[in-house]
């Protein structure tokens, strides 16, 4: 997840919620599942020197939690992404 934190109140906001995924078929069913539900987001296929070998990533807005529950929901695996890469504002 990428964060920002706010200079008056030290909260730390979500700008963006990454959860990567096993393959292209969850990628995919993911998506399909989070945008039915009004959840704008979009596939972005990892890079192969990524920790978690190459793959696909699901960036998903700011309601990381909720788009988690609904995922889990219908038993699509995925891993939340606690550090951004480099490019992950490159969609």
């Amino acid at each position: 997840m990428l964060a920002a934190q706010s200079e008056q109140s030290g909260v730390i906001l979500l700008t963006k919620c990454i959860l990567d995924m096993p393959s292209y078929t969850y990628a995919v069913k993911g998506q399909r599942l989070l945008r039915q539900r009004g959840y704008p987001c979009a596939i972005k296929r990892r890079s192969k020197d990524s920790e978690n070998g190459c793959g696909y990533s699901l960036y998903v807005g700011d309601r990381c939690g909720r788009a988690a529950e609904i995922l889990d929901s219908y038993s699509v695996p995925y891993t939340i992404r606690r550090d951004g890469a480099d490019d992950d504002d490159k969609l």
